[in-house]
């Protein structure tokens, strides 16, 4: 099958920009999406979580609640893993801001060489609503998040109980070492409280991923152009200032949000292009390539947006009608080794383990 025809969106941006501490925004030829009105939402900043008497079980009980059946040891700071060409860390928020929690490092061994994928590695940044709200910002960065290494595997968590967020809600992310090459990813989460997330009913989670030395600044994926278009691979790189910089599903309507609201340039999206399949691929340097993949794209309930900062690559997951004490989440793989091709990076997606039955993004 011959190539298809790459879309491309590129514009300069200031270099002081490429520093800017919250992902945020910009691109394309499209206008941004997402309709504003102002809506009445009570907001705290008085935040203080109850302290943690026994770590342990905490973790374990968060763990039960979301129905993962590993064992796994006492918290710690930091835990490293290491199997076939993959290391990577996993930070607890203990020296938050300086050492940003997540996924910290991830390299990839060549012979003597390791090849260093993150400046700052893949963070859960914000949670935030269709309203204003202090609690939109850093959220997650800020108090109790444990990192526990699983007792028999190659896997770490991250758990956060509904008690340590100003949004209620526990979560938990297993990252899991797949060799050669790759980190399985499985993210649940559930709300204790929906109060705050207001009339709009839907919240979005954000992780931002800094890349440490990019060879195109652009990110690429499959997607369409504009309306009744072709499936094609979409060469996406978004600056063109910073009032927009995400990418939403084909049939995925624009986020509605308050008029004033404190992180309307993560909701705003491209009208077009959008996308098509839930992968994504930026190359960096030393010929080094990024897969993003996910087990969906949009569904009844959820949906995953790609956001794109350079030299961030994000994504976000949007949960729509958050019901109180229901189980959300999704699962999705991270792959960081040498480039051979757009083709290979969407091989390994269909070669993935994945449901097929909630990737449609058309």
């Amino acid at each position: 099958m011959p190539a298809r025809a790459e879309t491309f969106l590129t514009v300069g941006l200031p270099l002081f920009l490429l520093a800017w501490p919250c992902c945020g925004a910009g691109c394309g030829d499209g206008g941004p999406a997402g309709s504003q009105t102002s809506v009445e939402h009570g907001a705290r900043d008085d935040f203080v979580p109850p302290p943690l008497d026994d770590h342990r079980q905490t973790v374990s009980a968060v763990l039960g609640e979301l129905e993962f059946t590993e064992t796994v040891q006492r918290p710690v700071d930091v835990a490293v893993v290491e199997s076939g060409r993959i290391r990577f860390r996993v930070t607890s928020n203990s020296r938050t801001p300086q050492v940003l929690s997540g996924l910290e490092s991830l390299s990839f061994l060549d012979k003597d060489e390791r090849f260093e994928a993150f400046r700052a590695g893949l963070n859960l940044e914000h949670i935030y609503s269709g309203h204003r709200d202090v609690r939109n910002r850093f959220s997650p960065r800020k108090h109790a998040y444990l990192v526990c290494r699983e007792r028999d595997g190659h896997s770490v968590f991250l758990v956060r109980p509904a008690t340590q967020s100003p949004w209620s809600v526990e979560h938990a992310t297993r990252l899991a070492v797949s060799p050669p090459d790759a980190i399985d990813i499985d993210f649940r989460c559930r709300f204790r409280d929906v109060s705050a997330v207001g009339v709009r009913e839907y919240v979005t989670f954000f992780w931002a991923n800094y890349m440490r030395e990019l060879r195109d600044a652009a990110v690429h994926f499959r997607g369409v152009s504009e309306q009744g278009g072709d499936e094609e691979w979409i060469r996406a790189e978004s600056m063109k200032g910073w009032d927009v910089g995400t990418y939403r599903a084909a049939a995925a309507p624009a986020l509605e949000f308050d008029a004033d609201h404190n992180m309307a340039l993560n909701l705003r999206s491209f009208e077009w292009p959008r996308i098509t399949r839930p992968v994504l691929y930026s190359r960096s340097a030393n010929d080094m390539v990024l897969i993003l993949m996910f087990d969906r794209l949009r569904t009844d309930v959820d949906e995953i947006r790609f956001s794109h900062f350079p030299p961030a690559v994000d994504f976000q997951y949007v949960i729509h009608e958050v019901k109180k004490d229901r189980r959300y989440g999704f699962r999705a793989r991270l792959i960081w080794r040498p480039w051979t091709s757009r083709e290979d990076c969407l091989q390994a997606w269909h070669s993935w383990n994945r449901d097929p039955g909630s990737t449609d993004g058309l």
